[in-house]
């Protein structure tokens, strides 16, 4: 099925049901919503077929209903496409004529099959068209039978004669129609059909026999019947004369009639003059003035044609160049669309990798920022502890100063107890000097007897204080030396306790002033690492604005490739429809070509 045809159906068919429901049909059966069917496209007549199914089902009404609107539909579609096959009178004569023109879509459209529309008259007013085709589409016909009819404001009455199927497995379809208006008018002349006795067609012997007949009427009536042979001959004489004076006077039609069968034969060459002296002369002159007439339009339409199918042949290689040149463009473009696609891609990439970067950046800066608090706060604790170091330190040289005056009242102890050791030997010899007194008075005392013995008791007493002095002293000694001990080990101790806080009162001196050296040091560092993390913050900012400017390089990218794919994909189109050009400039020459071969059977 040629695309002219189904590319009709489907215009019907979204005037009738709208295109959303075409669409939706058309997806179903497998073709693409924007499909471009040429007109000598062949589709497969099943597709058309399953798309008409699908539009039934959806909008609820059956396939043969579905069939006859769009043949009604389709008659207005064909106006617009062959606008010249109905200027005519009536509709008959537009159906009297669709069979020749078919014929002519099929030797002008190579693979046409249209359906044979075989129409006959059977009556002034009434047809009857014989469908044929291998389809059997009877609802499609019988529509565009009522849109014709609905076209040409004519109403018709039709009559299925006869439907069926040939031996070959053509379909076919016998009917009858009677319409409102006739495509010929017809003048009647009685007498001269009656003159011609049903029979006679030769107008010269027609002639003949009317003046024939009524000469011998008028002689029998003049003459009577005595005079019969008299009238006999003379009707014969009055025949031949009247029979060779009529062939004579009518011979020039048989020139014209010759003259009307080399038009019927598309022969318009030469013109053929006659001199009768009479109105054939003008009958002739009139021939020549139509034959004139239309050897001009020939000839216009031949040269026309001519220069049509020259301009054709270089209209389709300037479009043959332009498909060339527009499958360069667009192979470019297909180029520069995949490269922009590839750089978007890679672009996107990027800022995705630049955007984890400065997000790292941007995180590093802020823990930098907290770790600069954190850094002057470590900075004044520093200093802090360098102010509590030296005030220890002046603490531990008032400790080194005490432990010096307690090392020194120590040696003052110790000499002290040495002093305290002397009186306590010094008490001890006087104790055992008593106690040698005691017992020399004792001596004494029992000497004297009775005299004695109350300074015995008293030498006594003082032996038993001696004694006691003694044992005081010695326990004394004893703790004296215990003492003396306890103090030197003790003196010995702070001694060496002072040597070691000597020793790390130095000590701390350093690591103070190594403390406030490193303080200093870590101050200026902190100050650097501050200024670094300001200039860490502000070239992070600088690199979030350039992220943005590259965001934003990122999204003209998508744009550029989104234009880019676009303008491919319009390329693309646009070399497709330079392919449909040179389709149509194909069959443009094809139609030229067989218009050409047309007007060659009309001789000039």
């Amino acid at each position: 099925m040629k695309g002219t045809v189904v590319s009709t159906w489907i215009k019907s068919l979204e005037k009738l049901y709208g295109k959303e429901i075409i669409d939706r049909a058309v997806a179903k059966a497998g073709w693409e919503t924007d499909r471009v069917i040429t007109p000598l496209e062949d589709v497969p007549d099943q597709e058309p077929m399953a798309i008409i199914r699908e539009v039934a089902s959806a909008v609820g009404l059956s396939t043969e209903k579905v069939w006859r609107e769009i043949g009604k539909s389709n008659i207005e579609t064909f106006r617009t496409w062959f606008p010249s096959y109905f200027e005519r009178f009536s509709l008959k004569s537009f159906l009297m004529m669709m069979d020749d023109v078919h014929s002519q879509l099929t030797k002008m459209i190579k693979g046409a099959n249209p359906p044979r529309l075989i129409a006959r008259e059977i009556g002034e007013k009434t047809i009857e068209i014989l469908y044929e085709s291998k389809r059997g589409m009877f609802d499609y016909f019988l529509g565009l039978l009522e849109g014709s009819a609905a076209f040409f404001q004519e109403q018709i009455e039709t009559e299925i004669l006869e439907k069926g199927m040939h031996q070959d497995g053509r379909h076919f379809m016998r009917i009858k129609i009677r319409l409102e208006k006739d495509t010929r008018t017809t003048i009647q002349y009685p007498l001269s059909r009656i003159l011609s006795f049903g029979i006679i067609r030769n107008l010269p012997f027609k002639i003949t026999v009317s003046v024939t007949i009524l000469s011998a009427m008028l002689l029998f009536i003049l003459f009577g019947r005595d005079q019969a042979i008299q009238v006999l001959l003379s009707t014969g004489f009055i025949f031949g004369t009247t029979l060779l004076f009529s062939r004579i006077v009518l011979a020039p039609f048989q020139k014209i009639q010759d003259q009307l069968s080399k038009l019927s034969d598309m022969d318009f060459e030469g013109n053929l003059s006659i001199r009768t002296g009479d109105h054939l002369e003008d009958y002739m002159a009139d021939l020549n003035v139509i034959k004139e007439k239309m050897k001009k339009d020939f000839l216009f339409l031949k040269g026309g044609t001519d220069d049509m199918h020259n301009f054709t042949m270089k209209f389709s290689q300037v479009a043959q160049d332009m498909k060339e040149v527009s499958q360069g463009i667009s192979d470019l473009v297909q180029e520069v669309a995949s490269g922009a696609v590839h750089q978007a891609e890679e672009t996107e990439k990027s800022v995705y990798v630049l955007n984890e970067n400065i997000d790292n950046l941007n995180r590093l800066a802020e823990e930098e920022v907290l770790s600069q608090k954190q850094l002057e706060n470590a900075v004044a604790d520093i200093r802090k502890s360098f102010g509590q170091i030296q005030t220890i330190a002046a603490t531990l040289l008032e400790i080194k100063d005490d432990f010096s005056r307690v090392n020194q009242q120590g040696e003052d102890l110790s000499k002290r107890a040495h002093g305290i050791m002397e009186i306590v030997t010094t008490v001890a010899q006087i104790s055992d000097q008593t106690n040698l007194l005691a017992l020399n008075a004792a001596i004494e005392a029992a000497r004297a007897g009775e005299m004695g013995k109350g300074f015995t008791v008293v030498a006594q007493e003082i032996r038993n204080l001696a004694e006691d002095s003694k044992n005081a002293v010695s326990t004394i000694h004893e703790g004296l030396l215990s003492f003396i001990a306890d103090v030197t080990k003790m003196i010995e101790q702070v001694a060496n306790q002072f040597q070691r806080l000597e020793n790390s009162n130095k000590t701390l001196g350093t690591v103070a002033k190594d403390n406030e050296k490193a303080t200093t040091e870590i101050t200026d560092v902190a100050k650097k690492i501050i200024e670094l993390v300001d200039a860490l913050s502000f070239e992070a900012q600088k690199i979030s604005d350039v992220f943005q400017n590259i965001h934003s390089l990122a999204a003209i990218a998508e744009e550029n490739s989104a234009a880019s794919q676009e303008m491919s994909a319009n390329v693309i189109q646009y070399s497709s429809r330079i392919s449909d050009l040179i389709d149509y400039i194909q069959q443009l020459d094809s139609l030229t070509g067989n218009l050409k071969l047309e007007l060659k059977k009309y001789r000039i």
